[in-house]
């Protein structure tokens, strides 16, 4: 996954060295939106974005505009891009993090606040009792935190998982 590389030029070069001329290069990325509802001057936002790097092992999140300008960089036409979430909060869609958000259901209620609550003690349970892993605890309440900074920034529609480009090789 490409968003997990600190150097996108780098990463899109690599691929672009592995296509013939002509072939074509498509793929999904984490961005921030700073055209729908990322500020970088808003602590909260700011909170957030760092709140969903942590909990996913990312460097600093891009832009749609620096993914596009790592892919000419490396030697790629940009033939599409798109948010595949763009419209997430229209009448009739399911938003991407709505499982992250919980639901008071069978399937949803590990989600929820009290979920959350509930499997984290269990988690510090079985860790005291050293069942689980030392450590076990800390990586709960980080995925913990991670899923409640998906949604924030989701709701928001400042951050998208789903950043979709088609780029040819020149």
């Amino acid at each position: 996954s490409t968003c997990h590389s600190p150097d996108k030029s780098r990463v899109f070069s690599e691929v672009a060295r592995c296509l013939k001329p002509g072939g074509l290069f498509a793929g999904y990325e984490w961005v921030v939106l700073p055209d729908r509802g990322y500020d970088p001057s808003d602590p909260e936002c700011v909170a957030i974005k760092e709140g969903i790097e942590v909990g996913n092992g990312l460097p600093t999140l891009a832009t749609p505009d620096l993914v596009k300008a790592a892919l000419e960089k490396a030697g790629f036409e940009i033939l599409e891009t798109y948010d595949a979430n763009q419209g997430v909060h229209d009448r009739h869609e399911i938003p991407w993090y709505d499982t992250l958000n919980g639901k008071m259901s069978l399937s949803g209620f590990r989600m929820t606040h009290i979920g959350r609550i509930c499997t984290h003690a269990m988690v510090t349970l079985l860790e005291k009792c050293r069942i689980a892993p030392k450590g076990t605890t800390h990586v709960s309440a980080m995925l913990n935190a991670t899923a409640l900074d998906l949604v924030a920034g989701g709701k928001k529609e400042m951050f998208t998982p789903s950043f979709f480009f088609l780029a040819k090789k020149k």
